[in-house]
């Protein structure tokens, strides 16, 4: 299952760097959200939840709240737990320092220290994106960027050169933030999903919360707002799509209570399949959870 704590994802870089020197960075900008992010990252270290809770948007807390409670954690308490450290910004080089909107990000380039083996870190890029509430910056989350699969871009960066990739909308703070989301239930019990799409486009609704959507693969999430006792309904949202050569057109849907102790197996609650003459555009089923 997704670990959403700090955000840190990983993804490859495909375009070359430009043979140019130097950075593009505000200063002042860059000064300003410095502060708040280190200011979230300290109160991340000494476990300070009003302090976390003073430097992170709102729309993450949300999220991040809702993730908690959807497995049965304590809330703020568990935000403290990960084993994942953020990383500090000392020794990385500044590649952009860019607001658009009321939103902004630092992009960085450099060894990326999250407490791993030292052996393992890396010379990546980092991104900090923060979003303006209340008249101030607020942190929001983070993005990793992995070199490896493109060892052109890091050489490159690593001579001091400026990346193409900084005029990518990747790469382009986007003005505006979603609304933050409503708070979910706090669950009888944890459950996820484990659905696999084949010539369709899935989505899953439940607890009014819409969750990614999966096409031609094998996904398993949680629920937000897990399961209660009783009656529950959860809604699969279809659209057929081209099925790859030589592919037959699949879909399976399994529900599961889950129990936060590893050594117990999940509880399949409900079990769907496509009938061979094809999903519908939509269908509601429901579980029913004995206390």
């Amino acid at each position: 299952m997704r670990q959403i704590i700090l955000l840190f994802l990983g993804f490859s870089l495909l375009h070359l760097t430009s043979p140019l020197s130097g950075q593009t960075s505000d200063a002042g900008l860059r000064t300003e959200l410095e502060q708040v992010y280190l200011k979230w990252r300290e109160s991340m270290i000494r476990r300070d939840a009003p302090t976390w809770a003073a430097t992170i948007t709102r729309y993450r807390q949300t999220i991040i709240r809702n993730s908690v409670v959807s497995e049965r954690r304590v809330f703020p308490d568990a935000v403290f737990k990960s084993e994942v450290q953020p990383p500090g910004l000392d020794g990385l080089r500044l590649l952009e320092a860019q607001a658009v909107g009321l939103t902004a990000h630092l992009v960085y380039f450099g060894k990326i220290d999250m407490g791993q083996d030292k052996e393992l870190v890396r010379d990546n890029i980092l991104k900090l994106k923060f979003y303006r509430e209340n008249g101030g910056w607020k942190y929001d989350s983070n993005r990793i960027s992995r070199l490896d699969s493109v060892p052109e871009v890091r050489k490159a960066l690593q001579e001091g050169k400026t990346p193409s990739f900084l005029d990518e909308p990747e790469y382009t703070p986007p003005g505006t933030m979603p609304p933050p989301p409503p708070l979910c239930r706090i669950p009888d019990h944890k459950a996820g999903f484990k659905l696999q799409s084949l010539g369709y486009q899935t989505s899953v609704s439940m607890n009014g919360f819409n969750h990614d959507s999966v096409q031609d693969g094998l996904d398993q999430q949680i629920l937000i707002g897990g399961l209660a006792n009783g009656h529950n309904e959860i809604t699969l949202n279809i659209k057929p799509v081209p099925v790859p050569q030589g592919e037959k057109a699949s879909l399976q849907f399994r529900v599961y209570i889950i129990s936060n102790d590893p050594a117990i197996p999940g509880k399949e609650v409900l079990r769907w399949q496509a009938p061979e003459t094809g999903a519908p555009a939509k269908i509601t089923l429901p579980i029913e959870v004995k206390p």
